[in-house]
């Protein structure tokens, strides 16, 4: 348990880091796709992804992203 949860924090500080360098939607869409491709490589990837684009579709009209695995954070800009 304390091995997972170890995982899920370490994964969340890359995010986060990875995160603070996307500036608008697509590129943040982009971090998603990245999570997706590294942590469901062979099930679940493709729902994954689509829940990007559902999150890609917020963040086009509010400016704000958040996930499961990341925090709220807004100011993205809308492209």
């Amino acid at each position: 348990m304390q091995i997972v949860l170890g995982l899920l924090s370490m994964i969340s500080i890359a995010l986060g880091a990875t995160q603070a360098f996307a500036k608008n939607c697509t590129d943040r869409q982009q971090v998603c796709f990245r999570y997706c491709d590294k942590t469901y490589q062979m099930r679940g990837h493709e729902a994954c992804r689509a829940t990007c684009g559902d999150y890609m579709s917020t963040c086009r009209s509010t400016g704000c992203w958040e996930s499961k695995v990341t925090a709220k954070e807004c100011g993205f800009t809308k492209n």
